[in-house]
C-alpha cells in the first residue's frame, strides 16, 4: 500500500522515546519515512496534549510489553478511522475519554518520523521523530463521539 509513498533511508534521526523503545526488542527496519494523507482519532481541542503522545504515555499503568505502545496510531482512510474508534467504544462509551472524540485529517512528511505498513483494517503505525509536534499539521475534520 505504502510502496509509492516509501522513501528508504538508514534512521538518521532520533526517534521520540528513543530510550523507552530500546528497552523492546524491536525490528524498526520495515518501517519507512512517507509523505501520505492520513487520520488520526483526537479530542476536540486539537492542541489537546493527549492527541499525538503515544498509549504508553497517555496511560503509564497500562502493562508495556512492546515497542509499538510508543507509536502513534492513524488510518489511510477516514472512513476506516471511524468504524474502528465506533467498534471499540461499542458498550464503553467511556473509552471515548481515553481515545478520543474526534477524527482529525494531516499529511504525514519524510522529515516526521516513520510508518510501519497498514493492516487489513487500515491502521499503521507510526514513530515520530525527536521534536516533531503533529498538531500544527492537522486539523479536525469530525466528531465522532
Amino acid at each position: 500500500m505504502f510502496a509509492n509513498h516509501f522513501h528508504y533511508t538508514i534512521l538518521s534521526m532520533d526517534l521520540k522515546y528513543q530510550k523507552e523503545i530500546s528497552k523492546f526488542v524491536c525490528d524498526l527496519t520495515k518501517f519507512k519515512e512517507i509523505e501520505l494523507e492520513c487520520y488520526r482519532w483526537t479530542f476536540e481541542d486539537i492542541n489537546d496534549i493527549r492527541n499525538f503522545e503515544p498509549i504508553y504515555i497517555n496511560d503509564p499503568k497500562r502493562r508495556q510489553d512492546n515497542c509499538l505502545g510508543f507509536a502513534l496510531s492513524f488510518f489511510t482512510t477516514k472512513v476506516a478511522g471511524i468504524s474502528r474508534l465506533k467498534e471499540l467504544t461499542l458498550n464503553r462509551e467511556k473509552l471515548f475519554k481515553k481515545l478520543g472524540t474526534h477524527i482529525s485529517s494531516g499529511t504525514l512528511e519524510k522529515d516526521d518520523g516513520i510508518a510501519g505498513e497498514p493492516d487489513e483494517i487500515k491502521h499503521f503505525d507510526f514513530f515520530t521523530y525527536k521534536n516533531v509536534e503533529l498538531n500544527d499539521k492537522f486539523t479536525i475534520i469530525e466528531s465522532i463521539a
